[in-house]
């Protein structure tokens, strides 16, 4: 047989819209019997390339629609254009995720509650080249402002602290506890084809690291980005950004590479504590992902790499980078130079059984907290094989095996060597499937040099009695070994000193999860409600005491235990007879510790959190309308900032709301091809911000007797109403 080449396969393209003709971003379209697939964009719009010709099985879905398939004759060296409508309907969601199971499934299909969230509604009423900016719109997460100078911040999963939260990129545990501080931001949206989120223990299949839950960040598929696009935007903050991408192909290669500037040299201080309000930042982040085909279509090999180097400065009007490390003009400097290199291989003649995967990064950061210098390196190889192994109809295995080496080197008196670690591991688990009920069980095996084999069981079960209505539990373990340094912040900033009381043990938990969603009618708009339950139990938990001395930080393990529990209840309706979408989550969470028969809340744990967001197309004039709303409760704020200057001892409930609009001048679906629209968007719509978040501003060198000069009284927004105005470019 003579082998098809590249220069001979075939392309699918076309638009997705609903039965008024708007476009459907996010819907799913895949070949039945290959691997080719990927999401429409904004537009409705998608293309498929290096199909092997032939007559293939095509399906379209979309949350909220009735699956369309349709059997297509695609010929060799040309492009078939395919345009679909779909009609609305109560099935459940049927997304493709990767994050639970480490296999792709759809998430009605998936024994573990997974939340799919797409860079469409991460945008909803929000402008920013900022990921972080953007992550606290799902449901149960948060993001902690951990630093009112240099702006540092950290993801909550249901109230558990960030470093918990495990966050993969294109599902690889990369992004190490010093990249948590800072490497995070550098994360811009524009790469990103969705985010899936899991709340609960995951350690199974991704270390022992994720002991609340996963984020996994999808990068976009080269095989479905437009040709050229770019993005502009300023603010009223005087910051600036512009996003710049192209896609070529040559053969059987595809590409996709994106570059990102951002600029913010502007000062602004509203609340009058002589410090700036949001730290000043020059970023410039660069992604190059590629992806080359086998003969007949099949992704063979993936490789992306990402490039990020950010400069940020905060302090008062005088402090320039010029005065880093000054004894004179308090201010905090902190360069990030960060560098990742991702790949996957699928052999060939396995039917992509076996996958082989493996990442490097760097990064680097070389801070000044007033004269406090502080420099941090953290190199991570990670290398992963896995089998996946179908052994009759209902029975599915997955067998893998990984390695990490992490080297991390400071210049603190914590880290006099540095610090490496290799952790090899092992893991299983198997799905069976019977009738309405699935069972997925998996153990994992990971060495430790100081604490030996450490395993990571997990358990979990869906029952679907009807397309309406699935419910869902899990229970797993977690093991978490930490490096202060590089997780708290308030470890450096400030002029309180560091002290250990103990040398410390690693963090244990264990987790159990509940759900049960349900689909209501509504005639043709389907209204979807899921309620979510969690408990996480914490022994040896890490808890800075801010409170035991004014002029330290005591770090030890806790005697007792710490609680994570509550629940959330999340709503999302796609209505079809007008051009409506919302969603609304609320979670009530209960986080304390318990040492010596005395319950405490822990700090900075919101008692409730709410979203909303709602999207109107108004098709007449080719504009979109989106509103996002957040409700944060108060949290618990260090016994010191209340006792020795006066400050609330529970931070007040608040709201913050965002407006935007975008209007279309140019459609990408018409003959030119180009598309090209602008936005308006209006955040903190009302002006809502927390005040300083500084104590002791007055003497940052704490040089007076019983002064504490910290930065990390923050609870609430910094920035006040902000606009931006932008333009977007996209050919085809």
């Amino acid at each position: 047989m003579t082998p098809r080449v590249a220069s001979a396969q075939a392309t699918l393209s076309g638009r997705v819209t609903d039965g008024s003709g708007t476009p459907i971003p996010g819907a799913n379209v895949y070949v039945k019997d290959s691997d080719r697939g990927g999401a429409t964009g904004e537009d409705g719009r998608y293309r498929l390339s290096s199909i092997a010709p032939g007559t293939h099985t095509v399906v379209v879905s979309a949350v909220g629609f009735r699956t369309v398939e349709k059997r297509l004759t695609l010929e060799a060296g040309t492009e078939q254009r395919w345009n679909v409508s779909l009609r609305a309907t109560v099935l459940q969601r049927d997304e493709v995720v990767v994050t639970g199971t480490m296999r792709e499934t759809y998430v009605k299909e998936s024994p573990v509650k997974v939340s799919v969230v797409g860079t469409e509604r991460l945008q909803q009423g929000k402008t920013s080249a900022n990921l972080m900016d953007l992550i606290g719109s799902v449901s149960g997460l948060s993001t902690q402002l951990n630093c009112g100078v240099c702006g540092t911040n950290a993801i909550r999963v249901n109230g558990v602290e960030g470093a918990n939260t495990a966050v993969l990129i294109d599902g690889m545990p990369i992004m190490g506890a010093l990249a948590s501080v800072y490497g995070l931001n550098g994360i811009s949206p524009s790469i990103i084809d969705q985010v899936e989120v899991i709340k609960g223990p995951q350690s199974t299949l991704y270390g022992t690291q994720a002991l609340g839950g996963v984020v996994n960040i999808l990068t976009k598929d080269p095989a479905n980005t437009p040709t050229i696009s770019a993005d502009v935007y300023g603010t009223s903050t005087r910051e600036g950004s512009i996003n710049l991408a192209a896609s070529p192909e040559i053969g059987r290669f595809k590409g996709f590479v994106s570059g990102n500037a951002v600029r913010m040299e502007n000062y602004v201080d509203e609340n009058d504590d002589g410090f700036a309000d949001q730290a000043k930042r020059s970023r410039l982040a660069l992604f190059g992902k590629g992806t080359l085909t086998g003969v007949n279509g099949e992704e063979r090999l993936n490789v992306a790499a990402k490039l990020y180097a950010e400069d940020r400065t905060g302090g008062p009007p005088t402090f320039t980078d010029d005065l880093r490390g000054s004894d004179e003009v308090y201010g905090e400097s902190i360069y990030t130079r960060r560098a990742e290199l991702l790949t996957e291989y699928r052999p060939s003649g396995l039917d992509e059984r076996l996958r082989l995967r493996g990442a490097l990064t760097y990064h680097n950061q070389d801070s000044y907290y007033g004269p406090e210098h502080y420099v941090g390196t953290q190199k991570i190889a990670f290398g992963q094989a896995t089998w996946s192994q179908s052994v009759t109809e209902g029975l599915d295995l997955l067998m893998g095996a990984s390695a990490r080496y992490d080297m991390y080197d400071d210049n603190t008196p914590a880290t006099t060597v540095a610090d490496r670690r290799f952790i090899p591991g092992v893991f299983g688990q198997g799905e069976f499937s019977l009738g309405d009920v699935t069972v997925l069980g998996g153990l994992r095996f990971d060495h430790h040099d100081e604490h030996g084999v450490v395993t990571a069981p997990r358990l979990s079960a869906k029952y679907s009695p009807s397309d309406h209505t699935t419910f869902r539990t899990s229970a797993g373990t977690g093991f978490r070994v930490v490096n202060v340094f590089t997780e708290d912040h308030a470890a450096l900033t400030g002029s309180r000193e560091v002290v250990f009381e103990e040398d410390l043990d690693p963090e244990r938990s264990r987790s159990v999860t509940a759900s049960v969603e349900h689909i209501l009618p509504f005639g043709t708009n389907p209204l979807t409600v899921s309620v979510d339950g969690f408990y996480t139990r914490f022994a040896n938990k890490i808890i800075p005491n801010y409170d035991q001395n004014p002029e330290l930080i005591v770090y030890e393990n806790l005697d007792g235990v710490s609680v994570t529990r509550g629940f959330s209840v999340r709503v999302d309706q796609n209505f079809t007879t007008l051009p409506i979408s919302y969603d609304a989550s609320m979670t009530l969470s209960d986080v304390y510790t318990e040492e010596d028969g005395e319950r405490q809340a822990v700090t900075y744990a919101p008692d409730y959190m709410g979203n909303v967001g709602l999207s109107y197309n108004i098709n007449a004039i080719g504009a979109t309308v989106e509103y996002t709303g957040s409700l944060t409760g108060p949290k618990r704020m260090p016994d010191l900032y209340v006792e020795t200057y006066g400050r609330d001892r529970w931070s007040p409930m608040f709201t913050t709301h965002d407006l935007k609009l975008t209007k279309e001048f140019l459609g990408v679906n018409g003959p030119s091809g180009v598309g090209v629209d602008a936005y308006l968007t209006v955040e903190n719509l009302f002006d809502y911000t927390q005040g300083s978040p500084l104590v002791g501003q007055d003497d940052p060198f704490g040089r007076q007797d019983d002064t504490v000069f910290d930065t990390i009284y923050t609870w609430g927004p910094m920035v006040g109403r902000t606009v931006s105005l932008g333009v977007r470019m996209t050919l085809r």
